[in-house]
Order: structure tokens, then C-alpha cells, then sequence
């Protein structure tokens, strides 16, 4: 008979072979018939008959979404009667992106050389919320670009006199007020140069609107050479920024109060730093005034606004606009005497987390120039970039 220590040995060369991308020696510690329950409701869960549904149905598909190996920390092993349990520390990075670092307990029953039974405890929420990031680059874009057309739609439709065109692959965007920028022809899909030149013409031309169109770095080259043979040139490259999973960065500058969107009181503060702020990028403050004329444009089911507050004055703020399962983060800023001192980042993260807190997946910018590095420090990573165009028509 296999004594205990023996037994406890087993189990941790076998994770030390794990930790170094060799799973075998797990696999042979379980009998043919080996009973593997995945404790919790995600979609890893379940209890898995055999030693070959283990592998096939379990570790492969784990091991298909992992880009590094399965690095396990074994904490403490305790062996007694027919059972050692295992607490391990694991890491990890996901083809997505995500870290996954999880926290196990391993309940094994040993039936002579061999485990007869695993029951494997593990934070199942972090398993359910980083293994629905899309793994595939082309599903993360779609994401980020639906969730970027949402927040464009949502900041017109809750703003004041502005108006939206759709057709199969346009959103056009326009206010009384607004800036080329967000006066935006957004591609959605496939479409040729004289089709959107022709609505452009007739939506914001004929009205004395300034304009824009915005194309997709992953997408739309060729309607962009297109664009720029007609004339057509960059405003701006902005940056399409993801956070794929919330690291627990914790970021609370002294005397820094950060408080939710209630009132009527809140949409004025946050108007007014976001007035001062964008003032930087050349937005009139009319346009400001016509985004945030209502409590809907910072507070409603699906949007968010957050103001950082310094002995009682409003100083940062962000917004969470949350579509298509995706924490959408718009209009940071700071005023500008009070920059550099973390302000928009920890109005950011509460954006983020709350996006997070509902169930995104990641969460999803466009960043400014400004911005830009703030996000990059935070572990916001550029799958993509959009290109805004401006030209007459």
C-alpha cells in the first residue's frame, strides 16, 4: 500500500510537472475511471467520468486557451486516511490577454497507487468572468466597436437637438453645436466612398455642420484610400484601448472624493469640469452644455457618471456607458490645474468597476493624447486604432 508521504509526493511532482507544461504525470496519478467534479455553475463545472473525458473535455480545452503554462504555487498538502488535499496558487495569461490567477483546493482520494476521486474548489466567478473575453482578435474589435458606436449614439440621443442617421453600415452623428469629432460618420460595415459622401453631403453639408468620418484601422483601408484620393485628411488617430480583466490596481490620491451621478447637482459638476477639460481639444462649452443638458446623459440604466470631489469641489470625472456587454469608458478629464495627480485614472477605475460590478466582459476607450499613457498604466492594451477624416465635400 502507497504510505502518505508517498501519496503527497506524487501530488506535488505532478504539479511541479504542470507548472513546467507537462501534464502527464497528473493525468497518471487518476484511474481509468477517475470521478473529476469541477465544483460551482460556470461552464467549467461539472463532474467528468474517466480519465479520458478528464483530458479531452477538461484539460484541453483549458490548456487551448491558455498563451503561457498553468504555473502552480502548491501552498500546503495534507495527506490523511485515503485523501490528500492540495491548496495551490495559480497563474496564468489567456490568449485573450486576461490573467488568470486563480486560487485552488484539490480534494483527492487515493484508492491504492491511484485517485479514484478529484473534487476541485476554485473562484468560479473569476472562471466565468475571464473565460468569456473573446479569445479571437476579431470578436474582441466587434465588441469594441459596437460598444464605440453605442456611446457615440447615446451621447447624441440623450443630448440636446441632435440627430441620428442610420443606414446597414453607417451611423451618422450630429449636434446643433459639435465639434467634427462627434459630428461622426461612424463604418459600420462594408461600404464605398461616393455612398457615404453622398449622405454626408445631404446630413450635415446642406445644414452648415462640421463633420467627420471615422474609419477602422482593422477594417476599412481601403475605403480610407479611397476617402483620402477625394481629398480626405486625418484629423486624428485615436487609439481603440481594452482592459481585459480588472488587475486590482488600487489608485485613491489624498483627499480625493469620488462620488456616482445622483442629481441634478452631480450633472452640473460634471458638466463643468468637462467643460474646462475638452476646452483643451477646442470644444465649444455649447456643445458641453447640449451633451449634459439632461440627468439621463449621466444617469440611466446603462450609463454612469463619476465626479472626483477636493474639499467639496468637482475637479475629475469619467462615464461608464455599458452596451453589448462591454464597460464603454467616456469623457475623462481633469481641470487643468489640478493635473497630474492621478485623478482621472481613480475616476477612471471607478467607471471601470462598475462597468465590471454589472458583468462586462472589458472594458473599452478612445483615447486622447492626454489620456493615452494614463490607460496604458492602468493595463489598457491597443488591439486597434480609428481614424477620423475631415474634408468638403
Amino acid at each position: 500500500m502507497t504510505s502518505l508521504v508517498d501519496r503527497k509526493e506524487r501530488v506535488r511532482r505532478a504539479y511541479e510537472g504542470l507548472a513546467r507544461g507537462d501534464g502527464q504525470a497528473l493525468l497518471d496519478l487518476f484511474a481509468p475511471d477517475v470521478v473529476y467534479t469541477v465544483i460551482g455553475t460556470s461552464a467549467y463545472s461539472g463532474v467528468f467520468r474517466g480519465r479520458t473525458a478528464v483530458r479531452e473535455r477538461l484539460f484541453r480545452p483549458l490548456v487551448a486557451a491558455l498563451a503561457t503554462p498553468l504555473a502552480i504555487e502548491v501552498q500546503s498538502l495534507t495527506a490523511e486516511d485515503d485523501r490528500v488535499v492540495a491548496q495551490l496558487k495559480g497563474r496564468a495569461t489567456l490568449r485573450s490577454g486576461v490573467p488568470y490567477d486563480n486560487t485552488y483546493c484539490f480534494v483527492f482520494r487515493f484508492a491504492g497507487d491511484q485517485v479514484a476521486e478529484v473534487t476541485e474548489y476554485l473562484d468560479t466567478g473569476l472562471v466565468a468572468r475571464v473565460f468569456t473575453v473573446p479569445a479571437e482578435r476579431n470578436a474582441l474589435l466587434r465588441l469594441m466597436d459596437l460598444n464605440m458606436c453605442e456611446m457615440f449614439r447615446e451621447i447624441v440621443r440623450a443630448g440636446r437637438g441632435g440627430e441620428i442617421l442610420e443606414t446597414p453600415a453607417l451611423t451618422l452623428c450630429a449636434s446643433p453645436h459639435g465639434t467634427p469629432f462627434h459630428n461622426m460618420t461612424i463604418v459600420r460595415d462594408t461600404v464605398d466612398a461616393d455612398t457615404i459622401i453622398a449622405l454626408v453631403r445631404d446630413f450635415y453639408v446642406r445644414r452648415g455642420l462640421a463633420f467627420s468620418i471615422g474609419t477602422r484601422d482593422h477594417a476599412d483601408g481601403a475605403l480610407e484610400a479611397a476617402l483620402r484620393e477625394r481629398g480626405f485628411m486625418e484629423l486624428v488617430e485615436v487609439p481603440g484601448m481594452a482592459l481585459l480583466a480588472d488587475p486590482g490596481t488600487r489608485c485613491e490620491p489624498p483627499g480625493l472624493e469620488i462620488r456616482r451621478v445622483r442629481d441634478d447637482q452631480g450633472r452640473r459638476d460634471y458638466l463643468e469640469v468637462t467643460a474646462e477639460a475638452y476646452a483643451t481639444f477646442q470644444q465649444p462649452r455649447e456643445m458641453t452644455e447640449d451633451t449634459f443638458a439632461s440627468l439621463e446623459s449621466l444617469r440611466a440604466p446603462h450609463i454612469q457618471g463619476f465626479v472626483g470631489y477636493l474639499d467639496g469641489a468637482p475637479v475629475a470625472a469619467a462615464a461608464l456607458y455599458l452596451t453589448h456587454g462591454v464597460a464603454g469608458i467616456g469623457w475623462v478629464g481633469t481641470l487643468s490645474a489640478h493635473r497630474g495627480h492621478r485623478y482621472a485614472e481613480a475616476v477612471t477605475w471607478a467607471a471601470v468597476r462598475e462597468g465590471f460590478r454589472r458583468g462586462a466582459l472589458l472594458a473599452n476607450l478612445q483615447a486622447s493624447p492626454l489620456g493615452r499613457p494614463v490607460y496604458e498604466r492602468m493595463g489598457f492594451t491597443t488591439p486597434t486604432s480609428y481614424h477620423v477624416l475631415v474634408g468638403t465635400v
